[in-house]
């Protein structure tokens, strides 16, 4: 799943998915992101998260400074036991980047 970071609240980074949704997810799963980066969220590879448990409404993660919250809708169908890989994309994050820039350039000739 492709989430992009709209803003940060506190100790969270709220994204946007692609059906429009907003959900606000742990900065620390995230911890290179910057506001307009897309996200990457697969489950089954090898990362940083194991999924520790998860309910109707939440994945719960482990990392090595806890165990986080993030909504189940942006977990890639993860289960208990597997990987998380949760990444910003450079190169979606540029593509996305420039096209903004050509829309802005459009508007403002």
């Amino acid at each position: 799943m492709k989430v992009i970071i709209d803003r940060f609240e506190g100790n969270f980074a709220v994204v946007e998915s692609e059906s429009g949704r907003f959900f606000r997810i742990p900065d620390i799963l995230i911890p290179d992101g910057k506001e307009g980066d897309v996200v990457l969220i697969t489950a089954g590879k090898v990362s940083q998260f194991l999924v520790a448990s998860l309910n109707d409404e939440y994945v719960y993660v482990l990392t090595p400074d806890g165990k986080y919250s993030m909504p189940k809708a942006l977990s890639d169908g993860a289960k208990p036991g597997d990987s998380l890989c949760v990444e910003v994309d450079s190169v979606f994050t540029e593509l996305r980047q420039d096209k903004i820039h050509g829309l802005m350039g459009l508007l403002f000739k």
